[in-house]
């Protein structure tokens, strides 16, 4: 997802936003005043040629990424930016943003952008000029592969792990009744009661 620069043309705000390149707006809200900010173009500091700008790189995981969840009430299928830097996760609670409800889940996806699809194009992983959907269904066929992108059910994929999460839980569930009720773990409860058991 490109990364786009917008001014304010009043106040002198600047922001920069992520949109799909067919989503991008022309201007954006200002957040500083009630004027619109314009989309003004600005080279990344990972294509300057300024010195200063050298950027180095570690294994840390810093940085932006876009992620689809789902609401389990609503079905409702939204995006949202997580940014690394600041300590977020992708399994962090993410209210959905149609009904508010916290009952939401990472979606797995998988998102191979092959410009919208646009034959004749040159596909690097199979090496050949491809002019439609067919032909590239018919030369993974000959090569033995199976093609991916629009093929995969992601509402299968999501249910798996719907699937797991829930049955983790009962399972945990299950086990935190057995430490609390069960006859075979009184000595536990009665050594956490004593204090001789931190928890």
């Amino acid at each position: 997802m490109p990364l786009y620069s917008f001014r304010c043309g009043h106040c002198g705000w600047e922001k920069d936003k992520i949109f799909r390149v067919s989503d991008r707006p022309s201007e954006i809200g200002c957040e500083n005043c009630d004027h619109k900010a314009k989309y003004c173009f600005s080279p990344s500091k990972h294509q300057s040629n300024d010195a200063k700008h050298i950027t180095t790189y570690s294994s840390d995981k810093r940085g932006l990424s876009l992620h689809q969840y789902k609401c389990r009430d609503c079905d409702c299928v939204f995006e949202r930016v997580i940014d690394h830097g600041k300590g977020e996760a992708v399994e962090d609670t993410t209210p959905c943003t149609k009904c508010g409800s916290e009952n939401t889940g990472w979606k797995p996806s998988v998102r191979i952008d092959r410009f919208h699809e646009k034959f004749p194009y040159f596909d690097r992983g199979l090496g050949v000029w491809l002019k439609n959907k067919e032909h590239r269904r018919q030369i993974c066929k000959e090569r033995g592969l199976t093609p991916i992108g629009n093929d995969l059910d992601e509402d299968k994929i999501f249910s798996q792990f719907d699937n797991r999460r829930d049955r983790e839980e009962k399972e945990y569930n299950d086990y935190v009744d057995r430490l609390d009720n069960a006859p075979e773990f009184l000595d536990y409860r009665k050594a956490v009661d004593k204090g001789q058991i931190n928890l």
